[in-house]
């Protein structure tokens, strides 16, 4: 897991417009502003798998079955956030990990 895996709000959707833009070749240039349609990016089914398994790898988790929607894939802004949730599900209300995750 990266150190971007403790980033939140626009930290969190600038990493996620990185990895989305990397499946993007044909988007060099193009404004992959938080609210675009990622399909009107260019964004097909293969690339939607490749960015899920690149999130994963990034952030060091699993995206739960149930987020795994076409609305979650809709933007920049809806897959930050559903990955925010998926986050901040891994910590308690002081930040630390919960005891599963937290190293001895």
């Amino acid at each position: 897991m990266s150190d971007r895996a403790g980033r939140t709000g626009d930290a969190l959707r600038e990493t996620v417009r990185d990895l989305v833009a990397r499946q993007l070749p044909d988007a060099v240039g193009t404004d992959l502003t938080p609210d675009l349609p990622l399909r009107e990016a260019g964004l097909n089914s293969l690339g939607t798998v490749a960015t899920l398994v690149a999130i994963e790898n990034e952030f060091g988790l699993s995206l739960p079955d149930e987020l795994m929607t076409p609305e979650t894939f809709h933007s920049i802004r809806t897959l930050a956030a559903a990955l925010a949730s998926v986050v901040d599900a891994g910590r308690d209300v002081t930040g630390a990990a919960r005891g599963e995750d937290a190293v001895a």
